[in-house]
């Protein structure tokens, strides 16, 4: 499952959870939910564990960590009356389920079945992921669908940003570091040459 496919699972989840509790911050947690396991197994699984393991569905991708998150947002609820932990926990289901990570019983159950299996994947396999990732229309798909989603949610937060960002004095001030910016560019370009 794609990066932006698993996003969309968890902003619908999260508009759900948004629905239900009054509160359009959950729709944010609950989309970081669904693509946290990705964002943190891969890199530590195929870069990090890579001389070990090589596997990008590892402890992000088991139960272990989705109860001990489910567990402290059910206390955060209790105590303070706050869902964002448990808007994050429901994403994170949401990627196991799309994942399918019960025909990975080793990794979903880590570690009451034993260590992670070590796997065989290339050296430059996460890249070759993230380019196959990037090439794909379904996933550029979802990012216009989540880009209006935000926007249409989140859109007088948006207004005010907009509003700032046009003000002159921070006009002037983008100007300048974009213009500084260019020049460290060009600067660096000519050392490499």
């Amino acid at each position: 499952m794609y990066l932006l496919a698993h996003a969309m699972a968890g902003i619908l989840i999260g508009i759900v959870l948004a629905a239900i509790a009054g509160d359009r911050r959950v729709v944010a947690l609950a989309a970081l939910g669904a693509v946290l396991p990705d964002l943190i197994d891969k890199p530590l699984g195929h870069i990090i564990l890579a001389g070990t393991v090589n596997y990008g569905r590892i402890y992000f991708h088991g139960l272990t960590i989705l109860f001990l998150i489910l567990i402290a947002g059910l206390l955060l609820y209790h105590y303070r009356r706050r869902i964002g932990l448990l808007a994050l926990a429901a994403g994170m289901a949401s990627h196991q389920f799309l994942d399918g990570m019960w025909r990975h019983p080793i990794e979903w159950f880590w570690p009451f079945l034993g260590p992670l299996p070590r796997y065989d994947y290339s050296e430059g396999f996460l890249w070759d992921a993230i380019l196959r990732e990037l090439t794909q229309p379904s996933e550029w798909l979802f990012f216009i669908l989540i880009a209006g989603l935000f926007a249409f949610l989140y859109r007088r937060e948006l207004e005010e940003v907009v509003s700032r960002l046009t003000r002159p004095s921070t006009l002037r001030m983008l100007v300048v570091a974009l213009g500084l910016a260019v020049v460290t560019v060009l600067i660096v370009v000519g050392l490499l040459q």
